[in-house]
């Protein structure tokens, strides 16, 4: 088993002649932007991902029992906007499914591919965040206990992210607290957002919808085109779902989580999910005190503007 490098990714009659030993005849084939984990392609109306190494492709066949497990309970919900996918174990592993005809939705600048969240109308805005917390709501009722869901070895546990930093040995809320203090100006205490809300009932999340696997066409009112890439879903408390969709814009993780507790019920506090948020940027400026990720300075920012 081989896995893609640089040289071969940029040859897309390498990758046409891989997708043929395969079976899959492409008129078109076309280099996909994002995908920190995996080669994105478009061939015709297929997605073709490729795993950057053996880890990698580990989760992705973890994704696909899990979607294959949930898929007819989120269908029945949520129809035509989960994302499944084919395994194909050649020589060079890839994934296959339909493509969407969307766009990710994330901070980068308006193109092809993507689309920003501030380029969205209010009523665009707060129709993206019915839809997701409606997806969240459909997840997470499902009775996870019931299914058949791969475990995960310690290997996978490490590959998959993990918003809680509270967990990991170097967490030190004091240097957490006064990074925040410092990069917003002493704009931003910590301190502020704690509070005494216990913590929510876990349920299986996806735990990584962030902009690059929410797929959106603004040009139709059923603005959610589709929800990709389960490879980082795992049972967590609900209130960590919530925190990928700061990095498209922290409104939408507020707006996504007042819909949701009206939705479910649930009373989870917007201090929850604002000092999970902080945490996780604080422990990275902590970490980064002399030059500070541009990228953190540009989550921190919108709880101080």
């Amino acid at each position: 088993m081989h896995f893609l490098t640089a040289d071969i990714v940029e040859d897309t009659d390498n990758i046409r002649q891989i997708l043929s030993s395969a079976g899959i005849v492409a008129r078109s084939i076309e280099r996909l932007p994002g995908g920190s984990r995996s080669f994105a392609f478009a061939a015709d109306n297929l997605l073709v991902r490729f795993p950057k190494a053996e880890i990698i492709w580990k989760v992705m066949r973890r994704e696909k029992l899990i979607i294959d497990s949930i898929y007819p309970f989120l269908e029945a919900k949520i129809p035509h906007k989960i994302h499944k996918i084919e395994l194909v174990e050649e020589d060079y592993p890839f994934t296959i499914s339909l493509r969407f005809n969307g766009k990710i939705c994330d901070n980068r600048a308006e193109g092809e591919y993507t689309t920003g969240y501030d380029a969205l109308s209010t009523s665009q805005q707060e129709n993206l965040a019915r839809q997701v917390a409606q997806f969240f709501a459909a997840l997470h009722a499902i009775d996870y206990e019931t299914l058949n869901l791969p475990t995960a070895d310690s290997s996978l546990i490490a590959a998959m992210e993990s918003w809680d930093v509270t967990s990991r040995p170097d967490f030190d809320y004091a240097k957490i607290k006064n990074a925040l203090l410092r990069q917003s100006a002493n704009k931003i205490n910590l301190d502020d957002y704690i509070t005494d809300a216990l913590t929510t009932t876990p349920a299986l999340c996806h735990n990584d919808l962030s902009g690059s696997n929410l797929l959106i066409n603004p040009e139709e009112y059923a603005i959610v085109v589709g929800i990709i890439d389960f490879g980082n879903a795992r049972v967590i408390p609900v209130e960590q779902e919530f925190f990928p969709l700061y990095k498209i814009n922290r409104k939408l993780a507020l707006d996504t989580l007042k819909i949701y507790n009206k939705i479910t019920g649930k009373n989870i506090d917007t201090r929850q999910i604002d000092a999970l948020a902080l945490k996780y940027i604080g422990h990275g400026l902590a970490q980064t005190e002399d030059n500070p990720s541009p990228y953190l300075l540009k989550l921190l920012k919108p709880f101080y503007d």
